[in-house]
């Protein structure tokens, strides 16, 4: 009889401290670790490897947030392949470090333990994760992780304009897993038209517009690396818009980079003298004046006022704002009272020549030498007579000294 006691009593201590041990094992969070492939990672606990794969494997796991959309949580590691910023979950996730994870509900444990809260037997695979009002709160957390690594890229959008709409209140303004992935992450710029198509995500009126012109044709062709694309103009994470107080006055520089560029414009047959002889113009002057002087607020036409802004044709094209039928058109943009000769005043970029414009090369040229010889006689004629007159002081002084010498010499 005591012996059967004993083995009761044996028995049930062994179901004791099985009990402590299972539930210890279900119950202690451990943490998330990468997501390395497994045989069947769906038959392994997360509770006891953190093995993020143990879970997000399943291709038919989902999440409701707290506005009741639903997305997949489904990971494929092949969606890393290409990247070069893959180092485990955990370096992105911060808020998902531990399992389960803090911000999902306690009621979710039925998605895989069907057996214990489920009597039918059917799992609908969907975690509540309500922490969350809706899934651009996870883009804009995660989105800090960024900041990690990339801490002077942070500090070049501080003054960035998306970043600006950002602060204003719109949480849709575009941020790093925008432009850059999530998951994905690869160059932006390869091939390069995927800079605008990323851009086009926000923007898709100014792209649509953009593929017509004469460099986005160009750029959608094949790729061309000469012409400018969307951070060319308007910077990559210093983002620039029209409405920024140096846009326009920069705008000049921006277009003469590749325009005044002679090796550049001689293979596509452009001329790159059209840089200098804006300057030269009246415009270019105007402008050129106001920077110096520290004005930013340009009022003259700068490169774009004439040529377009995302639509900008060759101007043989009859569609370009500065086709010949086009101009007058143009011109009325800052000078209403224009009329139809008024273009036939601009030379359109080309420099007078004794061939096309004689009577304007002939003043050109006569001014060119007359008025560095009128001022330079000038001034040579001012330097001989100061030099004349300090001489005549001087001799007038020292006659007058001479005097008054001999004057104390007879007075002795």
């Amino acid at each position: 009889m005591m012996r059967y006691r004993f083995y009761v009593f044996l028995l049930v201590g062994v179901a004791i401290l099985g009990w402590f041990l299972f539930d210890g094992a279900i119950s202690a969070p451990v943490l998330a670790q990468e997501p390395t492939p497994t045989a069947s990672p769906a038959r392994r606990s997360p509770h006891q490897t953190g093995d993020c794969l143990g879970c997000h494997s399943n291709p038919e796991m989902a999440g409701r947030f707290a506005d009741g959309k639903i997305i997949s949580l489904y990971y494929d590691p092949k969606e890393h392949e290409g990247s070069d910023h893959f180092d485990g979950c955990r370096s992105c996730h911060d808020a998902q470090q531990e399992y389960p994870h803090k911000n999902s509900q306690s009621q979710s444990c039925d998605v895989c333990h069907l057996q214990i809260f489920d009597a039918s037997g059917q799992s609908t695979q969907i975690f509540d994760i309500s922490s969350y009002p809706d899934e651009r709160a996870i883009a804009i957390e995660i989105n800090s992780s960024c900041h990690k690594c990339h801490q002077g890229k942070f500090q070049e959008i501080t003054d960035s304009e998306h970043t600006r709409v950002l602060e204003r209140g719109n949480r849709f303004a575009p941020i790093c897993v925008d432009c850059h992935g999530g998951h994905n992450i690869t160059s932006p710029n390869e091939p390069r038209t995927k800079i605008a198509q990323i851009c086009s995500q926000c923007h898709k009126s100014v792209y649509s517009t953009y593929k017509t012109s004469v460099h986005g044709q160009a750029l959608e062709a094949d790729s061309n690396p000469d012409v400018p694309t969307c951070n060319n103009c308007h910077g990559s994470h210093e983002v620039e818009g029209p409405d920024h107080i140096d846009f326009k006055a920069g705008s000049i520089n921006l277009c003469g980079n590749c325009h005044a560029d002679k090796e550049l414009m001689d293979k596509y047959n452009i001329s790159a003298n059209v840089f200098q002889t804006y300057l030269d113009d009246f415009h270019g002057r105007t402008v050129e004046a106001s920077l110096k002087a520290g004005d930013l607020k340009i009022t003259k036409a700068t490169c774009y006022d004439c040529h377009g802004v995302h639509n900008i044709q060759s101007p043989e094209n009859e569609l370009s704002s500065v086709y010949p039928a086009n101009l007058q058109k143009t011109c009325q943009q800052c000078h209403p009272d224009a009329g139809i000769t008024f273009p036939q005043a601009w030379l359109r970029h080309y420099s007078s020549t004794w061939e096309t414009t004689p009577l304007l090369f002939a003043i050109t040229a006569f001014y060119g030498y007359f008025i560095p010889i009128f001022i330079g006689g000038f001034v040579v004629y001012i330097v001989i007579d100061a030099r004349r007159r300090v001489a005549d002081k001087l001799k007038k002084r020292f006659s007058k000294s001479v005097q008054i010498s001999e004057s104390q010499e007879t007075g002795k």
